[in-house]
């Protein structure tokens, strides 16, 4: 079974898992290393709003409340 866990790699290569992990024997593991955050505050509602700042939608992304709830009503309806 395939598990992915969060986790830090510090500079001395100590890896820092962010979240409870339960293994009763020995496993295999990769490591992916992904793109330093701005903050090292997880999940900050500040880091998500000062890239929305600085890296706004193009004008051809934006909708409507009403182009948004249209969008949501199609996809519902197509369920059916």
């Amino acid at each position: 079974m395939l598990q992915t866990i969060e986790a830090i790699l510090d500079p001395s290569r100590h890896v820092h898992l962010l979240e409870p992990v339960h293994v009763t024997t020995p496993a295999r593991v990769l490591l992916t290393l992904l793109e330093p955050t701005i903050s090292p505050e997880r999940d900050s509602a500040a880091v998500l709003l000062k890239r929305l700042k600085d890296n706004p939608l193009q004008p051809e992304y934006r909708r409507t409340d009403k182009e948004i709830d249209a969008q949501i009503k199609q996809e519902r309806n197509a369920w059916e």
